[in-house]
């Protein structure tokens, strides 16, 4: 009986310990990647009574104050996935995403023309969220299709997001600058870290805009320097890497000799709580499921196993030589 005890002990011991690093090594590897065929829908707005002022082109123009709403839908291609990661040899993603600002009762569907609108086709590598140079990226805004490449984090930040400053794209500038880790917080009782980028005023190209809009009332027409400035916040779950809020404080005006003459957008935006509350739901126990993966179970698995083994050796050694019980 104490032999078979202490075979059974020995084999159950190694099988739980292989188990352990299989799963540290090799199940998590394969869990912590984006799906190519992903389909998501996500909803930033002003908050009621907080509306925005902004450039309308197409009133004039004329700057309007209102509430504004974002919209995001990123659609995953899982044949240009394939193809990229077969190109690049690696795990990557191909998702497309197609962003649409506007009044808060316009229809992004409708057909009609937005007050911005653009839709990036961008290779990410699968892990780490980090932007791939591919040669099949591009950007499409008022129908006008310009080539990548993107850089830096684009969707998400990566699975085991780290306490340190990322690089975070921006598409009004076309490059990615830092997003500056801030501390620990809670969004609806789930663990997030909060990170923080700040693009102060930058030129962004120039304008052409009746005179009397900008106060120079002596000339029909007039050219400024477009000015742009952000404060983007994430709170992000840091095992998925997943932005379960984001948020954004817009400030863009126009310069004449340097000076301040129009505001274009003065706006903040953040996810709406419904938006908020779906993405936790959805990923509360997605961050589970990988953290008992890469962790819990490596560790605990790993003790049982070993103690598994050491018994079955002890109980092996305690075996009288002659094979009778004491």
């Amino acid at each position: 009986m104490g032999s078979k005890l202490a075979k059974a002990s020995l084999v159950l011991g190694a099988f739980v310990l292989i188990l352990a690093v299989f799963s540290k090594y090799y199940m998590y590897d394969r869990l912590a990647v984006v799906p190519d065929n992903t389909q998501t829908t996500s909803i930033s707005a002003t908050a009621p009574g907080n509306d925005a002022e902004y450039l309308d082109l197409g009133a004039g123009p004329a700057v309007v104050t209102g509430p504004l709403k974002s919209t995001r839908i990123v659609t995953g291609d899982v044949k240009l996935s394939k193809e990229a990661s077969k190109e690049l040899n690696r795990d990557v993603a191909v998702w497309k995403t197609f962003s649409c600002t506007a009044p808060a009762d316009f229809d992004c569907g409708s057909g009609e023309t937005p007050l911005s609108a653009t839709t990036d086709l961008v290779a990410f590598d699968a892990n780490t969220g980090e932007a791939v140079d591919w040669d099949q990226t591009r950007t499409e805004t008022g129908g006008t299709i310009v080539r990548g490449p993107f850089q830096g984090q684009y969707f998400k930040f990566p699975f085991d997001t780290q306490k340190k400053t990322y690089q975070f794209w921006d598409g009004t500038l076309k490059t990615a600058t830092p997003a500056v880790y801030k501390g620990e917080a809670k969004v609806n009782g789930l663990d997030v870290y909060e990170f923080e980028q700040v693009i102060e005023p930058t030129k962004t190209g120039t304008i052409a805009v009746p005179g009397s809009l900008v106060g120079v009332d002596d000339k029909p027409t007039v050219v400024a320097d477009r000015i742009y400035s952000n404060v983007r916040s994430f709170m992000v779950e840091p095992v998925t890497g997943v932005i379960i809020v984001g948020g954004e404080s817009q400030d863009g005006y126009l310069e004449l000799d340097g000076q301040r003459v129009l505001t274009t957008t003065a706006a903040t935006l953040e996810y709406t709580e419904a938006n908020t509350a779906a993405t936790v739901d959805e990923y509360k126990g997605k961050a589970s499921l990988l953290s008992a993966v890469k962790t819990t179970f490596p560790i605990v698995g790993g003790l049982i196993g070993l103690l598994l083994l050491g018994a079955g050796f002890v109980m092996g050694r305690s075996r009288p030589e002659n094979g009778s019980h004491a």
